[in-house]
């Protein structure tokens, strides 16, 4: 996985972190992996045709994942995103066992993309072309589910997730 805190334009193939599937660093002292570690290795454990994920918060997923609905099939590109629609994970806190457990959910065993409520979009496939192609796809996809209007209004965070998660981003990064 991506270590935490580094720009993604910074990385280099040297800054990975290779985790056990309990999320523990297979080579300690090393990077710190992001906080999404319990994201990644839930989802692999759950799909065994998967071998690769990006999460991305990327601005239109991002945006259409505000909205915390699936996004209607209104052109065919659907179909390469596993469903009859692509699916909104429900929100979870950055970070957290629950937005794992979420997401893996709403992937199930067919699913190679879907959006997380407020916060992003995650693509799986067999290898990284294949996922990273994925997330492409589905970022135009949300920019056309966009520009027809198929959004609605954002969901609105409450004051007490936005101080949670304000804690949470006091320890961000690397140490």
């Amino acid at each position: 996985v991506t270590p935490t805190g580094i720009p993604a334009s910074q990385l280099r193939a040297g800054d990975m972190v290779l985790l056990d599937a309990g999320g523990a660093p297979v080579h300690p002292g090393g990077r710190r992996p992001t906080s999404e570690w319990q994201l990644h290795t839930e989802v692999l454990a759950r799909r065994p045709d998967v071998g690769a994920i990006v999460h991305t918060h990327s601005p239109e997923a991002t945006a259409a994942a505000t909205v915390g609905t699936p996004l209607p099939p209104i052109h065919y590109v659907v179909a390469r995103f596993g469903g009859r629609d692509v699916a909104c994970a429900p929100y979870g806190t950055y970070g957290s066992r629950a937005l794992a457990d979420a997401v893996a959910d709403t992937l199930g065993e067919t699913r190679t993309a879907c959006l997380m409520a407020n916060h992003g979009a995650l693509t799986v496939g067999p290898d990284l072309p294949t996922a990273v192609a994925l997330a492409v796809d589905l970022e135009w996809f949300c920019g056309v589910v966009r520009r027809a209007g198929g959004h609605g209004s954002p969901v609105v965070l409450t004051d007490d997730e936005i101080d949670r998660v304000a804690e949470q981003f006091r320890g961000y990064g690397q140490r």
